[in-house]
């Protein structure tokens, strides 16, 4: 029988939840000025110079870099850190060996891409469109895509272990 999670790790999730949430709440609100913007925090795949340079453009006509620089970037510090406990939790508990390991690391570099994109947009969103260089976004937009990759399959190994407990649940073995 698995060790059971910690008492305290259903609070810790359903605050991430709840950040997580407000975090999309403000990006669809304050932070998509159009159809085709998304913040650059979601582009899983990364951004170019030409889409950096419009989105910038239209954020600064909609007052959306205050927002961006402020109560996003605010959400955005603590969410990475919660998140990356709730992974390491679920890992260190369901999983053992070279797997926790290897989850867990993932798991670290997830929060420190997390970090270093949010430190790198902030910088291009204090930056004139037309100042922006190849190098800045392309840094930036990197950061995304190893975000993504490294935190996609952390969630796909946290969604394994929730529908296994779920089967196990359900079958009366757990």
């Amino acid at each position: 029988m698995p060790e059971p999670l910690p008492r305290w790790f259903g609070p810790l999730l359903w605050v991430t939840m709840l950040l997580f949430a407000a975090m999309v709440w403000t990006s669809t609100r304050s932070l998509s000025p159009a159809p085709q913007w998304a913040v650059f925090d979601a582009r899983v795949f990364g951004y170019d110079l030409d889409y950096a340079r419009g989105y910038i453009a239209a954020l600064r006509e909609t007052g959306g870099i205050d927002v961006y620089l402020g109560r996003q970037r605010m959400l955005d510090t603590v969410f990475p850190a919660l998140l990356t406990a709730v992974l390491l939790v679920v890992f260190r508990v369901r999983f053992n060996g070279l797997a926790q390991m290897v989850l867990g690391a993932l798991a670290l570099v997830y929060m420190g891409a997390d970090y270093l994109e949010n430190m790198r947009v902030a910088a291009l969103l204090r930056t004139a469109p037309d100042a922006l260089t190849v190098q800045a976004v392309a840094a930036a937009s990197f950061a995304t895509v190893v975000k993504y990759a490294t935190l996609v399959p952390c969630l796909i190994a946290a969604l394994v272990v929730y529908v296994q407990g779920r089967i196990a649940q359900s079958e009366g073995t757990e």
